[in-house]
């Protein structure tokens, strides 16, 4: 889905627009406008007034509608290159904060800063860095968000012009000698200048500084040979070539500026000029005046492909924003990761304390068996069973004796029912009764006594017969014995 990019730069004469329409490969311009501050003077308003009534003034044209913004930072931003002794991009993060602190008059809490690397070499990285005091952005972003815009990126003016390289937007990129030469742009406003060292479209050298209302050529002459030296002296001994320096702004238009330029630059000095879809929306005289608007732009269609430098970062986030919100996810990720390694690190302890438990309590029973049984068992169904004598000659040995099985024919034999018993037969598992009683219905009545005993409980009558000697009913009875007696010893043989 096309998604349309506003580009805002807001200068101390004038507000400069342009809108990009942002697709999946491509872009066009479809709208840029600008529009001048009201006079300043005595009883004017603020400067900062003046520019967001300007900005108001601009978007009202429904031309200009957008779905995101990107801003330059107004005036003359606080950057400068930090150069650390190592490429690592973590231990960069790790680093950059403290090297920044030391480098600045305020604590860091007070400011908003970000870094985007410029160039590595020999294990070393070049950062560059800027810096504004927070209170002076939310100022900024307060008198934006009363004209409509809520930008997604606020960024110091030098390193966005590096977007206006590679993209097709130049006149005469084609005519590029060497892979490693550099294109550097010039532009020089009201209040500010702005110098971009660009090399294979990244930004190796990005510098804004003040310059009065009427900037001389010898001064910036001087500031553009000062930025050249440097950057050429951090890129060690290989002669850096500038093949060609784009003026814009009023720098276009200062005589003798391009003779003055002449000895620090290898190739041509000459007036920006647009090419491809820019050219077709902008007029080339607006060409110069409009660069920044366009980079802003364009640096806002590379996405995540756009250098990472944004001074909207912490409380000043744009909280609409994909990238906050996806840091928001990776911050609950990481929580979520500590809670469940927390989780697992309980679940080790647990485990581990269980486990020296269920030792002590294996060593425990060891103890008790060979005490016992004189034979450690750390398995508890084993123990059972040892204690029990299951398997073994005291398996043998009958928990009810003959005399408990005496005992308890004598309790279950009935007291009102008279009878003599003349045999009684006791093994192991069977119980035979010999007697004699006054009818045979008694014998019944003997049977049912007895069945309900835990010994005889399947009691069973072998009948009666009448003696001719004394009229008495003889009787036998038999049962097998249903309580533990012990197991049968093994035959031998």
């Amino acid at each position: 889905m096309a998604q349309r990019i506003l580009g805002l730069d807001i200068g101390a004469a004038s507000v400069k627009a342009v809108v990009v329409e942002s697709a999946y490969r491509s872009w066009t311009v479809t709208a840029a406008a600008r529009a001048q501050l009201a006079p300043g003077g005595e009883g004017a308003a603020p400067l900062r007034d003046r520019q967001v009534e300007a900005v108001r003034a601009l978007l009202a044209e429904q031309r200009l509608a957008f779905d995101a913004a990107v801003v330059a930072l107004p005036g003359a931003s606080a950057s400068h290159v930090v150069t650390l002794p190592f490429t690592d991009p973590r231990r960069i993060e790790q680093t950059i904060g403290f090297e920044v602190e030391s480098q600045i008059p305020f604590d860091l809490a007070e400011v908003a800063w970000d870094w985007q690397p410029l160039q590595a070499r020999d294990g070393k990285t070049d950062l560059l860095v800027s810096v504004v005091k927070k209170d002076e952005l939310a100022a900024l972003l307060a008198g934006l968000a009363t004209a409509g815009v809520d930008p997604r990126a606020v960024v110091p003016p030098g390193p966005a012009y590096a977007a206006l390289f590679g993209a097709g937007v130049l006149a005469g990129e084609a005519a590029q000698a060497d892979a490693g030469d550099a294109e550097a742009v010039l532009d020089v406003g009201a209040s500010r200048t702005s110098l971009c060292v660009v090399v294979n479209g990244a930004c190796e050298v990005a510098r804004t500084f003040p310059a009065g209302a009427s900037p001389t050529v010898v001064h910036l002459a001087r500031e553009v040979r000062t930025t050249l030296r440097a950057w050429r002296a951090r890129s060690g001994p290989a002669p850096r070539r500038v093949w060609r320096l784009l003026l814009a702004g009023d720098a276009a238009r200062l005589p003798g500026l391009d003779a003055a330029l002449a000895a620090d630059v290898e190739g041509a000095v000459e007036p920006l000029a647009l090419a491809g879809p820019a050219a077709e929306r902008i007029a080339p005289e607006e060409a110069t005046s409009l660069v920044l608007a366009l980079g802003l732009a364009l640096r806002g269609h590379q996405g995540s492909r756009a250098p990472r430098l944004n001074l909207r970062r912490g409380e000043l986030s744009y909280t609409r924003d994909f990238q906050h919100l996806r840091g928001k996810v990776a911050r609950l990720g990481a929580w979520a990761a500590l809670v469940v390694l927390l989780a697992i690190v309980s679940s080790g302890v647990k485990v581990f304390a269980l486990q020296r438990q269920e030792a002590l309590l294996d060593k425990a029973l060891c103890d008790a068996t060979q005490k016992l049984v004189g034979k450690c068992y750390e398995n508890d169904e084993l123990a059972v069973a040892a204690l029990r004598g299951k398997g073994t000659p005291a398996a043998s040995i009958p928990k009810n004796s003959a005399v408990d099985i005496f005992t308890e024919l004598s309790v279950r034999t009935p007291q009102n029912v008279p009878l003599r018993f003349d045999r009684i037969e006791i093994t192991r598992d069977k119980l035979h009764l010999q007697g004699a009683t006054d009818a045979p219905e008694n014998v019944d009545k003997i049977v049912s006594a007895l069945r309900t005993s835990r010994c005889f409980g399947d009691a069973r009558s072998g009948g009666a017969r009448k003696r001719s000697s004394d009229g008495k009913f003889e009787f036998t009875i038999d049962s097998d014995l249903t309580c533990d007696t012990g197991e049968k010893p093994a035959g031998r043989g």
